[in-house]
């Protein structure tokens, strides 16, 4: 019924004379309220029609970019002025009073680590990124928000190997591009017919880059994170402490051993916490030895294998004092 009433009020508005049109179309985004609401999808999709590829908005790391269907990230941003606000806050105060090495592993267009170079310029920043366009606009992120020469970037999706890939492209969450696998799974984000292009890979042991302590460590890749593990996990021990995305959904759909992350959790880091996303997988939040939430956690691989929705963070750490 919806449909109906919003096919036939498109089929009398396009009778109306077209200036006549532009008038209604101006009177009702000069509704507040509406154009709080949707306004941003409005633009985005006025986007696609005018041959715009990229928008800028304000906030409190300054003025980020991104790309003109970006429904997620720069969305948040330009509505609120800040992105992940509780790592943000988590960053500078692990990074309180010292240096260190933040790895940003899945950085899209910089919001977590232009915030932490610009609080901490005596923190070093590792930012990898494989897709192209978020990749250019991470580049000219840095360059507006955080001429400081503490970051340093790499085109690469970190992987067990060195080699090219294949690599899906989401439209509208510009957070969800992901390596792409042939499966027979059933796909829950319109996974089907997505653009695919090609990537290069690397393993993080391999790559030129100098840990100084303390070392925080962030991984969000989609689905590959068993294979960011197996590819850096020399590296990524010597970190004090790691929030990893855990989506056996994604996973699953990569092809990826979501036990290769928990045994290596296991194995480096004794403390952590399970923290919500905005999942709402309805775990409590409280530090724990690693072993007990890594138990907890295996008997989700099954159970949330099939649903996108069920995912949480998890955040390990060295010492109790750094779960907190």
């Amino acid at each position: 019924m919806k449909k109906l009433v919003l096919s036939a009020a498109g089929a009398v508005t396009s009778m109306l004379p077209l200036r006549l049109r532009h008038v209604m179309a101006k009177s009702l985004l000069e509704d507040n309220s509406l154009a709080r609401e949707y306004g941003y999808l409005y633009l985005s999709s006025l986007s696609r029609k005018l041959n715009v590829v990229r928008f800028s908005a304000n906030g409190q790391y300054g003025t980020m970019v991104s790309s003109s269907n970006d429904l997620s990230i720069l969305k948040k941003y330009a509505e609120t002025g800040r992105w992940a606000p509780e790592l943000s806050d988590k960053l500078k105060l692990f990074f309180a009073g010292s240096g260190g090495t933040y790895l940003d592993i899945g950085a899209n267009i910089g919001m977590t680590t232009i915030p932490i170079a610009q609080h901490n310029e005596r923190v070093k920043c590792y930012a990898f990124e494989p897709e192209p366009v978020n990749y250019r606009n991470l580049l000219r992120n840095i360059a507006e928000n955080c001429p400081s020469p503490n970051i340093e970037t790499f085109q690469l999706a970190l992987h067990e190997r060195e080699e090219v890939l294949p690599f899906e492209i989401a439209d509208g969450n510009l957070g969800d591009h992901r390596l792409h696998f042939e499966t027979n799974l059933p796909a829950k984000q319109n996974e089907v017919g997505r653009k695919i292009i090609e990537v290069r890979c690397a393993r993080l042991d391999d790559l030129p880059i100098q840990l100084s302590g303390p070392v925080f460590a962030k991984v969000d890749t989609q689905g590959a994170e068993p294979y960011v593990f197996a590819g850096g996990s020399k590296t990524l021990a010597k970190a004090d402490a790691i929030l990893v995305e855990w989506s056996p959904y994604h996973m699953a759909r990569l092809g990826g051993d979501p036990n290769v992350v928990l045994k290596f959790l296991e194995e480096h880091f004794t403390y952590g916490k399970i923290e919500e996303t905005d999942a709402k997988a309805g775990i409590p939040a409280e530090t724990e030895p690693m072993r007990t939430i890594a138990a907890r956690l295996r008997s989700t691989i099954t159970k949330w294998r099939d649903d996108p929705l069920n995912y949480v963070d998890i955040f390990a750490t060295k010492t109790a004092s750094l779960a907190r």
